[in-house]
C-alpha cells in the first residue's frame, strides 16, 4: 500500500509560504523510501513534523528539508527553500454538514370552545 504525501513550500530567506500540494498518493510504500527520495529532491533534513494526539501524546508525521535554490525569474539570486513533507495512510475524507436556516416556526394554536 502506497503512502500519501502533502508538501508545503516556504521561502525561508523571506519567511514567505509560497505553495502547498494537495494530498496525493506517492510511489513509496515505506517511510524510509520516501525519506531517501525527499533528501535527494528537497535537500538536507532539518527537523520533524509533529501533530498533537490524545492527551500528552505527540505524533511524528513528517520531516522538514532545506536547500539553497535559484529564483526562477532571477537565476543569479538564491534563497533557502524549506519543504514540509507530511505523510498520510490515505487520502483525506470529507463530510458534508447542512446548516439549515429556520424561516419560521409553525405554532400550534389551541382553541377553547
Amino acid at each position: 500500500m502506497s503512502l500519501y504525501v502533502q508538501e508545503s513550500f516556504v521561502n525561508k530567506t523571506k519567511g514567505d509560504r509560497f505553495g502547498d500540494s494537495e494530498v496525493y498518493e506517492s510511489r513509496f510504500e515505506t517511510p524510509s523510501e520516501l525519506y531517501r527520495h525527499c533528501i535527494r529532491e528537497y535537500g538536507r533534513c532539518t527537523g520533524k513534523v509533529f501533530i498533537d494526539g490524545n492527551g500528552d501524546e505527540v505524533r511524528h508525521v513528517g520531516w522538514t528539508f532545506l536547500r539553497s535554490m535559484e529564483y526562477e525569474d532571477s537565476p543569479k539570486e538564491r534563497y533557502l527553500r524549506e519543504v514540509w513533507v507530511t505523510v498520510y495512510d490515505g487520502s483525506p475524507t470529507r463530510t458534508t454538514s447542512y446548516q439549515y436556516h429556520e424561516i419560521s416556526k409553525k405554532r400550534r394554536e389551541v382553541r377553547i370552545q
